[in-house]
């Protein structure tokens, strides 16, 4: 009878697990969501600046509910970002990113802001600084700074309602560009190596490469205006809490990237929008409806 209830016992546990686990979302649809939305020309040197990302999200919100009605899920960050060339080959990156986002759902509508979780990383590049190629690897952190509330994240049923992951997460980009004349193409991707944090859960490691292309049209003195094109791709395992896996976190989501970028000698403003082309988040539960982005920075 003794091993009937311990049995009985490690079944319930387990399944309270597994219901706790899967209330959380796909790191895209949240924290991760102000690395996707928004992109710029590859830069050198040194700047300062600050970006603004919209992403918009809806989910089912009821199972039960035949009607299966919809919630909306705004996500707002803006970033100061910056960036320092250390050497010729070696330059250093920073972004400290600041939520607010809002959900509006049947049973009542939910807003949250803060600080984000603040990423910092090396890069070192590989090629001759006067080739037309440059290809840079390197690492860094991207820090808890940003709150990860368990409990309003069990009862909101996705991540866009947190600040941060509440991890310690290893970076791991790769930066690839081409220029030829006013011509120019880049390929960038950063891995993500996601730590637990103090509540047990674990997001999914997480993958993001961008693919763009740009013209650029001088039209004054000092003044050109370019046209930015490309492909946008996420990936990412599935969550876990206490080792157990949630698969239906797992997921990927494809988007267009179109933009204009107007470049001074001193000063960068660019704006983009990004658009699905497919998607599957939560098992097709959560759906990502469009994305904005606007940009400025200040070279020295």
């Amino acid at each position: 009878m003794m091993n009937v209830l311990q049995t009985l016992t490690k079944i319930f546990f387990t399944l309270l697990l597994i219901v706790s686990t899967s209330t959380y979302a796909c790191d895209v649809c949240g924290c991760g969501s102000s690395n996707s939305s928004s992109f710029a020309n590859v830069l050198g040197g040194n700047y300062v600046g600050f970006t603004y990302n919209y992403m918009h999200f809806q989910y089912l919100q009821n199972y039960a509910n035949p009607n299966k009605p919809l919630a909306d899920d705004h996500v707002n960050t803006i970033s100061l970002s910056g960036q320092y060339q250390i050497t010729d080959r070696i330059q250093v990156n920073a972004t400290v990113p600041y939520r607010f986002n809002h959900r509006y759902k049947i049973s009542g509508n939910v807003s949250n802001s803060g600080i984000g979780d603040v990423s910092v990383y090396g890069l070192i590049n590989l090629l001759n600084i006067n080739s037309n190629h440059s290809l840079k690897v390197g690492a860094g952190l991207k820090l808890p700074t940003g709150e990860f509330d368990l409990q309003n994240s069990s009862l909101n049923q996705t991540s866009a309602a947190q600040l941060g992951t509440g991890s310690l997460d290893i970076l791991l980009p790769i930066q690839y560009n081409y220029n030829q004349n006013e011509w120019s193409v880049n390929v960038s991707a950063m891995y993500f190596i996601k730590g637990k944090n103090k509540d047990e859960f674990k997001y999914g490691n997480q993958t993001q490469v961008n693919i763009n292309t740009s013209y650029v049209f001088p039209v004054g003195n000092n003044l050109s205006l370019a046209p930015i094109a490309g492909l946008s791709y996420d990936y990412f395992l599935a969550s876990e809490r206490f080792d157990i896996v949630d698969s239906r976190t797992k997921g990927y989501m494809t988007n267009a990237n179109i933009g204009l970028q107007l470049e001074t000698k001193d000063l960068i403003l660019g704006v983009n929008t990004q658009l699905p082309i497919n998607q599957n988040l939560i098992d097709n539960d959560v759906t990502f409806n469009y994305g904005v982005g606007v940009y400025t920075y200040w070279k020295f």
